[in-house]
């Protein structure tokens, strides 16, 4: 009995680590739009998106998961962007709707 208690609480106090994703998604290589999602495991982003040439967004910042979903936070006062994501079950795809603008990443 005095076993068990001993083992229980020893599984009470072990640490969770808390690392974030290591993982890029993007459109292919031959779209001119040039979008991509590479998220890090300190929970650093980098996101570009160059699918309006006047006016391209480059994003560094912060991210934070909660389930299969991702909010996206940048370091300095940058244009709208999509910074809100959802992942696949698998994880193969990375999905975000900024009002009528649906965005599909593939992993890479």
């Amino acid at each position: 009995m005095i076993a068990i208690v001993i083992v229980g609480s020893s599984f009470a106090f072990t640490s969770i680590q808390n690392e974030g994703l290591e993982v890029t998604y993007g459109v292919s290589a031959d779209n001119p739009s040039s979008i991509e999602l590479r998220l890090n495991k300190d929970f650093s982003v980098n996101y570009q998106d160059f699918s309006n040439p006047k006016q391209k967004i480059k994003v560094q910042g912060t991210y934070t998961l909660k389930n299969r979903k991702v909010q996206l936070t940048s370091q300095d006062a940058s244009p709208s962007f999509h910074d809100k994501w959802k992942f696949s079950e698998e994880g193969t795809k990375a999905s975000s709707r900024k009002g009528l603008a649906f965005y599909t990443l593939s992993k890479k």
